[in-house]
């Protein structure tokens, strides 16, 4: 009797094995084509482009937490001025939008992080939503990035509490000066942020851009988010340029 259960243990974990193997390759597609028809129908209702798959756009991805290829490679390629690092193992930048809200260009795009095992497969994944918001000439880098995501330690610069306690709970706060952390982040982007699905907040100077994304080992953002979280960082962004017309 012992035996037969054992057996019977053995042929039902392998049928398990067998059917989350045919579930990935058959779903995982099919998702993926449903998610890039809807966020078509998107692009086309607001009069947007959109774009099934970009792997030129590394240079806005490679500087972030989880980021793209390994941190070696990143530190030269920023000392000797190379060309931007490759995806990594299994990464892919998909689903792009590109557009205009009011006068301001957005680019919006899924970003499948996958972390190489060195035998040509993808060992981890994350899934990723950013959008990039043109900046005029941002004066400084600072970043807010929730405490579930692997932070990269190899970038200059200092973690920093900013005094608000939800604020400092959920984001992991890194800058060159408590100085820029305090123009960056202002009451008004804490509070945006604090209300906003966004997992993460970036001014980068040497891009001229504000970074937002999402960070998950399950899903993108929703398609029905999408507009709705592209008005609310219309509204960071706005106030960070306000913040540098100030400074």
């Amino acid at each position: 009797m012992d035996e037969l259960v054992t057996e019977i243990i053995v042929i039902a974990v392998v049928l398990l094995i067998i059917a989350s193997v045919v579930v990935r390759r058959f779903w995982g597609p099919r998702s993926l084509a449903r998610r890039a028809k809807a966020l078509s129908d998107v692009a086309d209702s607001q009069g947007w482009t959109f774009t099934a798959e970009h792997g030129e756009l590394v240079p806005l991805v490679q500087r972030l937490p989880q980021s793209l290829g390994r941190a070696r490679d990143l530190i030269t390629s920023a000392v000797v001025r190379s060309e931007p690092t490759r995806l990594d193992v299994g990464s892919r930048i998909l689903h792009v939008l590109k557009g205009t809200v009011g006068t301001r260009r957005v680019l919006i795009f899924d970003w499948l992080a996958g972390h190489g095992t060195g035998a040509g497969r993808a060992a981890l994944v994350f899934l990723h939503t950013v959008w990039a918001v043109p900046l005029p000439q941002p004066q400084f880098w600072v970043q807010a990035a929730s405490r579930s995501q692997p932070h990269d330690r190899w970038r200059p610069g200092r973690a920093f509490q900013t005094g608000d306690e939800a604020f400092d709970k959920r984001f992991l706060t890194t800058a060159d000066d408590a100085g820029h952390v305090t123009a960056g982040l202002t009451p008004q982007t804490r509070r945006m942020l604090l209300e906003s699905g966004f997992d993460g907040w970036r001014l980068d100077p040497e891009l001229q851009m504000l970074l937002l994304w999402t960070h998950s080992r399950r899903r993108y953002a929703p398609v029905e988010q999408i507009l709705p979280m592209t008005q609310q960082a219309m509204r960071i962004a706005a106030d960070a340029i306000a913040t540098q017309r100030r400074g």
